[in-house]
């Protein structure tokens, strides 16, 4: 619950979208100088996408949202491995290798793909689409066999393991952005830890927020009597919607 905080996060994705792009949107790798360059790898797009989902749930400024989908495409787009399963460490268009490697250890820094994997079911849950569950499950099975062998060795993968087992909760809050009944709930949302869910903001404010340009269910979830509403749904299955925020947390069996 400190502004300075988001707003710093902001700042810094402001700076790499704005300064570190190629002119098809794709990110470079470094920054110096005032010059970019270098192909981005794996863990660059994994690591931007998982700092701008966190954005958005912080500020809930759906831009942030929009571009961790479209890096993500791309990521999957240029890293994935369409016989193996899993991401590669380099793109498809990338400098010419002996060998492609695709790294899953997890540690003291996480692999990029467990944190892609994590990325895709939490976008996936954001935005109904199954088919990035289904690209992260399969980032799951293509390294299955390793990691039987040592759990302990892929932390982060559990962490996205946990989320694809789940439950997993979906939480849309309808009301307008700077009200205090709206603040009110987001803040009592980030009190428990619930890791296993997402959050989206469909604010009153917009006839046709941006939020249901990339979450189409969310147009069928406002508030009610211009009052904070929580929808509150397990794996697509919503609850009725409620203005009290001890409901809401009830919902999320939060006790």
């Amino acid at each position: 619950d400190e502004p300075e905080y988001a707003e710093a996060a902001c700042r810094a994705a402001d700076f790499i979208l704005g300064n570190m792009r190629r002119p098809d949107g794709r990110p470079w790798h470094r920054y110096r100088d005032g010059q970019a360059g270098v192909q981005a790898n794996l863990d660059d797009y994994a690591f931007l996408v998982w700092g701008l989902i966190e954005l958005y749930e912080a500020n809930f400024d759906t831009r942030h949202l929009k571009v961790a989908l479209e890096l993500n495409s791309a990521m999957v787009r240029h890293f994935w491995d369409e016989d193996g399963g899993g991401l590669y460490l380099t793109p498809d268009d990338g400098e010419t290798l002996l060998l492609r490697k695709k790294e899953i250890y997890d540690s003291a820094i996480p692999s990029g793909n467990s944190v892609a994997m994590l990325n895709l079911l939490r976008l996936g849950h954001m935005t109904a689409a199954s088919d990035l569950e289904e690209k992260a499950g399969a980032i799951g099975r293509a390294f299955s066999r390793s990691v039987k062998q040592s759990p302990s060795a892929y932390t982060q993968l559990m962490v996205a393991l946990d989320l694809r087992i789940g439950p997993c909760y979906e939480v849309v809050i309808g009301g307008k952005a700077q009200a205090e009944d709206t603040k009110a709930m987001v803040k009592a949302l980030r009190i428990p830890f619930l890791p296993n869910k997402v959050v989206l903001l469909n604010p009153d404010e917009r006839e046709s927020p941006e939020i249901a340009n990339l979450a189409e269910f969310t147009k069928n979830q406002p508030s009610i009597d211009g009052r904070a509403t929580a929808y509150v749904c397990m794996n697509y299955n919503c609850k009725l919607p409620t203005t009290g925020i001890d409901k809401m947390l009830e919902l999320l069996n939060v006790t």
